[in-house]
Parts: C-alpha cells; structure tokens; sequence
C-alpha cells in the first residue's frame, strides 16, 4: 500500500486535467476488477462482479488541487489557485503544462528590495518563473495552462507519509487495494475514481447518475489533530472516520459503526450537520436519491505540498470497507 501511494502522489492530477493519474490507475485495474471503463465525464469506473442482489459504489476523487496561468507578463507567469495556501507557495517547484511540460518556481520579489517589511504575500505578489526567454515563454504557454506542483513524497517516522496530493490519492490508494481483497460479495462493486471534486464535484454528479447503485460510500480525507487545531479534528492513527448527519443514510452509518465493532476496527466519528464537502453529497442527491456513508482518512495540512497520512488509517479503512462491502446483503432504506 505504501508503495502504491508514493507512486500515486508524484502523478500531477489537476482538477479537470486528471488524464495522467487516471492512466496510472486504470494500469493498477488490469486483471483486478472483470470491468473497467473511462465515462464522458472523465471518471474511470471499475466493476467487479458480485451475486446480483444489488450494487454498491465506492467513490474516490482523483484530482488534486492546482494553479492555472491567467497573464504572461515579461518572461513571468501570473496565476490563480484551486484551493491552495497561498502562505505555502513561494518557493515551490511547479510543471507547467503547456504545449509540452515545463519545470518552474514560484517566486516573489524579496523583501531586502521593497523596504517593506516580512508580511505574508498576497496573490498578486506573486508569479511564475519559468527561467526562459520571453519569446520561448510565449511560445509554449498560454493563459488557461494549468501548473501542478512538482513534489515527491517522503516517508516519516512512525509510518507516516508527507507529499502533495495525498488528498485524496491516499484514498484512491485505499480503493485500489479494496478491489483487490474482495472475494466473495452479494453487490456488484463499483469502485468509481472521480474527477473535479475539488471544484465542480462534476465526476460524482455523473458517475452516480449513470451507474444509479443501490448504496454507495464516499472515501476522502478529512482534518487530523495538530497543535492548536480545533476541536473537530481527528487523530491520526487511530482508525478512519465515519460521517454523521444528513448526508448519510442511518443504515450506511449504523452499518459502518457495527462492521467496525464487529471486525475490532478503530474508528472515529465525525458530526457532519450539512452538506460534506466532499463527493458523499453529489451522490446523495443523483436521480431520485442514493443511500450514502462517508469513511474519510485523517489528514494533516490538507492543501498543501506537505500533506501527512499515517499509513495505519489507510489499511484500517480498506478493511473496515471489504467487511462492509463482504456482508452487505440488503439496504434498509427506512
């Protein structure tokens, strides 16, 4: 598992540009599930073959968070961003995508020749240096190319692992390995990889729509406990965490908590009083309903190029998730 993941993280995945990660994945399907296919929306959908008696999705997000080229100016790149710091991004390695890859850094102008003092920058500040000359720059690029940020993930102490895109490739990585220990099970499995969940949840609109499960569970990540967080945050290493609230059907939840019981699994729980955030509310809400549950994977520094998973939640969460899957034999929907 730990393996797969370092080699999921490094594969740039930017929202709505999820082609390179997605062929990774679909190489990782191949003899594991009796179906694969990419949908019109850019999903890949993997099906492994139960008894009939119903169908459950499993849905991860494989895109990740990222920048985007808005002006050329000398040489120099101007951006936007998809969800990230901005306190984390001067001095980060960056790929540009643009008529072929280029490596770049995201700079600013120092201190030492503003006079101003050592404030947090602001996105204007802020640019794109490619470190070529302005007409090769303008050859290449253009406004509307996207930049992924160019990271390899490390290993830690204590079975942890730091890198970019661990959101949520942690959970891709957890699915992958799902389809591959499931056995015996009364529903067809869906194991669904979703793209543009970080800013459209386009993927899990559509995947559910077109697929329309019996059931479905949503794998993510969600905040873990670091110095001087707030209290809804989760302990890394203690297990993975089930959603409560409106967004989860009692019988998904009920379910969940009793297969983790059941199998002495550690597990969390997270209140959730509305909409998740996450892919667990586009498939809730797809054609006349969907019976949904959330497992999510404690996190730290979610959004950032440095985001850690303890590789203990991770394997907790693909067993608690092949249990389920194992000995789900009806939805109860009331």
């Amino acid at each position: 598992m730990k393996e797969l993941l370092l080699e999921l993280s490094e594969i740039p995945g930017v929202s709505g540009y999820e082609d390179e990660v997605r062929e990774k994945i679909k190489e990782k399907l191949e003899g594991v599930v009796d179906e694969v296919r990419v949908d019109r929306a850019g999903n890949l959908i993997g099906l492994k073959k139960g008894e009939g008696k119903g169908s459950i999705m499993i849905a991860t997000h494989m895109d990740e968070i990222g920048l985007m080229v808005t002006k050329i100016e000398k040489g120099f790149l101007r951006f936007t961003h998809t969800g990230f710091d901005l306190r984390v991004l001067p001095g980060q390695e960056v790929i540009i995508h643009g008529k072929k890859k280029i490596h770049g850094v995201v700079g600013a102008i120092p201190p030492h020749l503003t006079g101003k003092k050592r404030e947090p920058y602001k996105s204007e500040d802020l640019f794109i240096d490619p470190c070529m000359p302005e007409e090769e720059v303008e050859h290449w690029i253009r406004p509307g190319d996207v930049v992924s940020i160019k990271r390899k993930p490390v290993e830690l102490k204590g079975g942890k692992i730091a890198g970019k895109a661990l959101d949520n490739r942690a959970s891709c990585t957890v699915l992958i390995e799902i389809l591959k220990s499931l056995k015996t099970h009364p529903f067809d499995v869906y194991g669904v990889f979703t793209v543009q969940e970080e800013e459209t949840g386009l993927g899990a609109v559509t995947g559910t729509y077109s697929i329309t499960p019996t059931c479905a569970v949503a794998m993510d990540v969600t905040h873990a406990k670091t110095q001087d967080a707030p209290f809804l945050t989760f302990a890394p290493g203690k297990g993975p965490v089930i959603g409560v609230g409106p967004n989860f059907h009692p019988f998904m939840v009920q379910k969940l908590k009793e297969t983790a019981e059941k199998e002495e699994i550690p597990y969390q729980t997270e209140p959730i009083p509305g909409p998740s955030g996450t892919d667990a509310w586009s498939i809730q809400i797809s054609r006349e309903g969907v019976p949904t549950g959330l497992v999510s994977l404690p996190l730290k520094y979610m959004h950032t190029p440095v985001e850690v998973i303890d590789i203990k939640d991770m394997e907790r969460a693909k067993r608690l998730l092949v249990r389920f899957i194992e000995s789900l034999e009806e939805v109860k929907i009331v």
